[in-house]
């Protein structure tokens, strides 16, 4: 796996400079991914961190490293995934994506798994390297570094919006029948 990786570092190296391009890539642990159910047509954003696969529907996700130009140049981001099929006792009847539990986990250390996509890709480019599923769609929209001074919510927590103050009303009022 590590020789994958080194490979596909190799790649995302020569990759700009065939373009006649310099690009200078910075390693992140997060990354930001756009799944489509493709029978329901809804499409969902979420965001894994490197070595926290995830469960998508009936697809296990698993994230290596993700590559994330920085701003000054031209916008890329790739990511080396690999997505094999979840077993049925790992499938949600709503493919939202979620994390996999410590039991999950340790389950799938025997199994042999049925490998669905293993590579580099990229977000500028979603069909040069793509999952190919009947059901389920997945591209890599950006990479980025989780921040440490900010606290994500927890799934029980939520955020409350305050209601909009309304304008005070103004004295001139407006004639309904044009009188």
């Amino acid at each position: 796996m590590i020789k994958s990786v080194l490979i596909g570092v190799a790649a995302i190296s020569l990759l700009p400079a065939a373009a006649g391009q310099t690009q200078s890539f910075k390693q992140k642990d997060t990354v930001i991914l756009r799944a489509l159910d493709k029978i329901t047509g809804r499409s969902t954003d979420f965001e894994m961190e490197v070595g926290s696969p995830k469960v998508y529907g009936s697809l296990r996700v698993d994230l290596e490293v993700c590559f994330q130009t920085p701003p000054e140049e031209a916008p890329e981001s790739a990511a080396f995934l690999r997505i094999t099929s979840a077993t049925s006792k790992r499938v949600q009847t709503m493919a939202v994506p979620r994390d996999l539990n410590e039991e999950e986990l340790a389950a799938t250390e025997g199994e042999e798994p049925d490998v669905r996509f293993s590579g580099w890709m990229f977000a500028s480019s979603p069909g040069l390297s793509a999952l190919e599923h009947p059901v389920y769609d997945i591209w890599v929209i950006a990479c980025n570094a989780v921040d440490p001074d900010i606290e994500l919510p927890g799934p029980e927590e939520t955020f409350v919006e305050e209601p909009a103050i309304d304008a005070p009303a103004s004295e001139e009022t407006v004639p309904s029948n044009g009188e």
